[in-house]
């Protein structure tokens, strides 16, 4: 009995030094994100002030509010050489890009009307995949669910770090004026779920699906917040 207790306390402290140290790992490596130069709006983009991995450019003379309709392209997937990929495979990112157009038209249909005709105060969005991590399953939903992984957990969400072994996506945003091609918008933002959210953790592309939902929910308050 003596020895199984001892064996499990020491089970225990193996997953907590492991949740600390990813803790501690991930402050560390928080960096800027990269200004992608193949992207029509990186020489544009200036890091947002206390948001991280965040890059934005607002046209001052653009006024949201005079458009009505949007126009949402395919999304294209980003081969530049600072693409943040990884080892992900080509099916995963086209299935990240198929849910990226599908959430950000639902989410954006709601204060547009979506349409293919180019026409007057119609926008065009242009949504970019540029880097794609994949969760870890069984280890993400166990660090989020151990007392000890909570915990760090909280920490990490708090500091406004990615949950452990949670994936993510990052993507660019560029918005035009339908028939003169103006840029009126553009962002590039990494976005994951809130560092509590077990059921993000479950597969190996839910915790990037949930980032697209929430980045499409970003871009609609964004635009709305800076129409004038």
């Amino acid at each position: 009995m003596h020895s199984s207790s001892k064996g499990f306390n020491v089970s225990r402290w193996s997953i907590a030094s492991g949740l600390i140290a990813a803790l501690a790992f991930t402050g560390c490596a928080s960096t800027p994100p990269a200004a992608f130069h193949e992207l029509p709006s990186a020489s544009k983009l200036q890091p947002v002030k206390d948001q991280k991995d965040h890059y934005r450019y607002t046209n001052p003379a653009s006024d949201f509010r005079t458009y009505t309709a949007l126009i949402v392209d395919p999304v294209t997937i980003y081969t530049g050489s600072d693409s943040q990929f990884g080892s992900v495979p080509d099916d995963a990112r086209l299935a990240i890009a198929d849910y990226m157009h599908q959430q950000f038209t639902e989410v954006l249909g709601k204060k547009l009307q979506i349409t293919d005709s180019v026409a007057p105060h119609t926008a065009r969005l242009h949504l970019t995949l540029i880097g794609l991590k994949t969760s870890t399953p069984v280890v993400s939903t166990a660090t989020h669910v151990l007392p000890v992984a909570v915990l760090v957990n909280a920490g990490l969400g708090a500091s406004g770090h990615n949950g452990t072994f949670f994936g993510s996506v990052c993507f660019a945003a560029e918005l035009y004026d339908g028939t003169t091609g103006e840029l009126l918008y553009g962002s590039v933002s990494r976005e994951t779920p809130l560092a509590l959210d077990v059921t993000a953790s479950l597969g190996r592309l839910d915790a990037a699906k949930a980032g697209v939902r929430r980045g499409a929910q970003h871009l609609r308050n964004d635009l709305t917040s800076t129409a004038r």
